[in-house]
């Protein structure tokens, strides 16, 4: 087996996250879109021959950000992805974001994640606000313990990025994905008719950051196989004892 990649698909059961501009009519919410990508990443994956724990399959919340993270450590991941999408008052909002700890000195499976990404939708802030959310110097807000400098679990079901901090304090790279606004309609329009290819998309970012050469998968009315893909990135190594060196 290659790496074993741990992803997050974010809310399920009673935290329905976002919703889409359809879904007074359809019923989806952020929770659903989020499920499909995470399984939808996970057969491209498994097709590649890389491990995968997802830390839940069906629409059931398995607990706050740090529980979340914790199944993708006790498995011992080499990385872990939080998939999420956005939502906000106004349909104007759009675009995708890439959020990692501020702590990581390297970023490129992240530029992966935005070059793919961003052939659909528009690049909003690759590392939008990481510095602000990571750096135990600054003043937070109430949600903060201040005597051990970490969020308190109480407030852990809407503190989405300590599943990356959470993830990252146990060696273990993370990012979380905001794949798109919900809430704007040509957003929604291209996730619905690109999704599969965007899920595909994210697992040769993650195949091709390990070294590995990507392969696509069988076309249906063809017996041959798709050329297959030359990595674009590649990464050392180190003997550190760390899973953040593999991605550094």
């Amino acid at each position: 087996m290659k790496a074993k990649i741990g992803i997050d698909a974010g809310h399920g059961g009673s935290s329905s996250g976002t919703y889409s501009v359809n879904s007074v009519k359809d019923g989806l919410f952020e929770k659903d879109f989020a499920l499909e990508q995470a399984l939808l990443i996970e057969k491209n994956l498994l097709r590649n021959g890389f491990g995968v724990v997802l830390t839940r399959r069906t629409d059931k919340n398995p607990g706050n950000v740090s529980e979340r993270a914790k199944t993708c450590i006790d498995e011992n991941c080499d990385f872990a992805l939080s998939i999420h999408f956005n939502g906000f008052g106004s349909e104007s909002a759009n675009g995708t974001e890439v959020f990692v700890p501020h702590s990581e000195k390297s970023a490129v499976i992240e530029s992966g994640f935005y070059k793919t990404l961003g052939e659909n939708f528009k690049i909003r802030a690759p590392f939008a606000r990481s510095n602000s959310f990571f750096d135990r110097n600054k003043i937070f807000d109430k949600k903060l313990n201040t005597e051990t400098k970490r969020f308190d679990a109480v407030s852990g079901e809407k503190d989405y990025f300590g599943f990356v901090r959470t993830c990252w304090e146990a060696g273990i790279s993370a990012d979380l994905l905001e794949i798109c606004f919900l809430t704007n309609p040509e957003d929604f329009k291209k996730y619905i008719e690109n999704r599969e290819k965007i899920a595909e998309n994210i697992a040769k970012d993650i195949v091709s950051a390990f070294g590995e050469e990507y392969i696509f998968e069988k076309a249906e009315d063809s017996s041959e196989e798709k050329p297959v893909a030359k990595p674009k990135i590649t990464r050392k190594v180190r003997n550190s004892g760390s899973k953040r060196d593999v991605l550094n």
